[in-house]
């Protein structure tokens, strides 16, 4: 069940029958165990019920036919006893038997078939939860929010649709069988028109599918479409109670909602004529056979009992008939689910397996961009080139920082510098190896994102994530992130401060702590290069400066990628990286681009006179 998917694991092809087969089997494999066994409890079961079914003409026949004419018991119940009272007693202890294998049977099955279902949800769980963790950030800004979630629920559910009455229907096809053996023993023109409701089944699920597949396509992507905008009214609901909007995203909902509810309507519609005509076949071919199993009798080709027999095996199809009606039902839907589940898995495969060289992992490392143009895709498979041709070099222990206006590139090679988003040419190396090919990159480098994620949980939990790392490290991760004031006041006195528990998004922290406990969360893992992608724009230029000088000053000072925008952090900087338009214009010190580059020099002198302002505001506060 652990582990990532196999190649071709999520891979669908052919007719819909073939591809039904694939789905069922990629189920069947993955809890071999629980779901044989409940297809052998259901086949017992069928088996039961058929010799339910025999043993019921035999006793017509042989008891209860001669019983009612005064004659002599026949078959080997006439063996057994001259009495009839008697042979039926021993009749109903044979019928109690059979009914006690039967419930066992059943019970058997469902306990089973619940337990492989369980295991198959949560492994489409997991291997969509390794594929979204694998897969670049470039692909995560085409996705909505919505579809992820959608995939990780509906979907993952849903795609186990046909596996809750797989072994139903097998234990099925197996009483259908063992009902045409039997009918055919009896008589020939009995088996034939009991059993010619099966290719009208056949017909009626072809249409059927052929219909539903397209609807259940368009719900699953309504669903996922009432999930984004759901997602995005309760992450923004700061915004969309300040700006008063939330009759207009009432709106918004409500007409998603409405156009869910109507394509699910639709498949409801189908649905409910499909199913009534699944269960039409079983009565229809009764009445068939009683006009056909009453002419045979009349000849003297068959017995009364036969008759019997056969009229209830065709009545027991009636479940089979349901129990294929069930899976043929939900195997359209579920095929839709298994591909949207297999895009994200396919997507992840896409991407360049994490590396195999191990590298040196002490000191500060060496970052080189060799002509690397970076892009993402444009939402419909088509790339986009957000950096072109950069060429950087991040020499080990230094701080480089990256300088730019707004959509210059700068968070792109951020990204790129820590992998998660990979170059479409060019390469970016760590210590002259391509990050594509490092093993254990996380051990190397470490990004702090503009945005800081706090998870609901205590403060060690937020700076370890569950590595193993001692207290003494997390005190003195938090305290070179200047944070640890802040924890310390978090608990009572005489409490344990690392155990303080956060909020959910860490809302009892402001927007510097939060930056600076994601800072903490780098630091602890003592990266040999730290990329800042504008982490500590929350946080007091004071506080930022006293960071930054600490991390020089550290004797395991690693190297520093900072994306700048205060004349104080790129002041601080060994080197200046000056971007524009998704091209690095300049590189250099800062007192060099500041003297050659018009357009450094521009933003430098514009970030000037907003520190002048602030400080002019601070001081006419005093």
């Amino acid at each position: 069940m652990n582990g990532p998917a196999r190649p071709g694991e999520y891979t669908l092809d052919g007719s819909f029958i073939r591809q039904s087969r694939q789905l069922l089997w990629h189920g069947v494999r993955q809890g071999p165990w629980y779901f044989g066994g409940s297809i052998v409890a259901a086949s017992v079961f069928s088996i039961m019920t058929i010799l339910f079914g025999t043993l019921l003409g035999d006793i017509t026949d042989d008891v209860v036919v001669p019983g009612v004419a005064g004659d002599p018991l026949g078959g080997r119940w006439g063996e057994m006893t001259d009495d009839p009272m008697t042979a039926i007693l021993y009749a109903g202890g044979a019928f109690a038997a059979i009914g006690i294998v039967i419930a066992l049977a059943q019970a058997a099955r469902q306990a089973l078939t619940r337990a492989g279902v369980a295991r198959m949800s949560g492994r489409h769980r997991h291997v969509l939860s390794d594929s979204l963790a694998r897969l670049p950030m470039g692909w995560h800004r085409t996705q909505s929010s919505g579809r992820i979630l959608s995939a990780m629920s509906s979907d993952a559910d849903l795609t186990t649709g046909p596996l809750h009455p797989l072994a139903f229907t097998v234990g099925s096809v197996v009483m259908m069988v063992a009902a045409a053996v039997q009918m055919w023993r009896a008589d020939p023109w009995l088996a034939v028109t009991g059993m010619a409701v099966i290719p009208a089944i056949l017909a009626v699920n072809y249409f059927f599918q052929r219909i539903i597949t397209p609807l259940w396509r368009r719900g699953q992507r309504l669903r996922a479409g009432v999930s984004t905008i759901a997602h995005e009214s309760f992450d923004g609901g700061t915004v969309v109670k300040a700006l008063g909007v939330e009759e207009r995203e009432g709106r918004r909902f409500a007409q998603a909602a409405r156009d869910l509810a109507e394509a699910d309507v639709r498949v409801g519609r189908v649905r409910a004529w499909f199913e009534p005509l699944m269960d039409l076949m079983a009565p229809l071919g009764a009445v068939a056979l009683m006009a056909v199993g009453s002419w045979r009798a009349s000849t003297g080709y068959v017995s009364v009992g036969d008759v019997i027999s056969a009229m209830y095996f065709v009545t027991l199809l009636a479940v089979p008939i349901r129990g294929i009606g069930w899976i043929l039902g939900q195997m359209p839907q579920a095929l839709v689910c298994f591909r949207r589940v297999g895009e994200i898995v396919e997507a992840a495969r896409e991407i360049d397996e994490p590396g195999h060289i191990e590298i040196e992992g002490c000191g500060a490392g060496t970052v080189s961009f060799v002509g690397a143009s970076i892009g993402a895709d444009d939402g419909h498979d088509e790339l986009t080139v957000l950096v072109e041709g950069a060429s950087i070099e991040l020499h080990a222990g230094t701080v480089t920082a990256l300088v730019g206006p707004t959509g210059s590139g700068k968070s792109t090679i951020a990204l790129a510098a820590s992998r998660l988003t990979l170059p479409a040419s060019g390469q970016v190396l760590l210590d002259g190896v391509p990050l594509s090919d490092v093993k254990n990159l996380e051990s190397h480098v470490a990004l702090v994102p503009q945005t800081a994620f706090v998870f609901a949980g205590t403060v060690r939990e937020n700076v370890t994530l569950g590595d193993d790392y001692d207290d003494n490290a997390v005190w003195d991760a938090l305290e070179r992130a200047s944070i640890h004031r802040v924890v310390r006041n978090l608990v009572e006195p005489g409490a344990d401060p690392l155990s303080a528990v956060l909020d959910e998004r860490g809302s009892n922290l402001s927007g510097g702590q939060r930056q600076r406990l994601a800072l903490a969360r780098a630091l602890v893992r003592r990266p040999r290069v730290l990329i800042l992608d504008d982490a500590t724009s929350a946080v007091d230029p004071v506080v930022e400066r006293e960071i930054l000088t600490g991390l020089s000053a550290s004797d395991d000072a690693p190297t520093v990628l900072l994306v700048a925008y205060r004349l104080a952090s790129i002041m601080m900087a060994d080197s200046v990286v000056h971007m524009d338009s998704g091209r690095v214009v300049d590189a250099g010190s800062h007192d060099e681009l500041f003297s050659r580059d018009e357009g450094y020099r521009d933003i430098v002198l514009a970030y000037k006179r907003d520190a002048e302002r602030a400080a002019n505001e601070i001081g006419g506060a005093k």
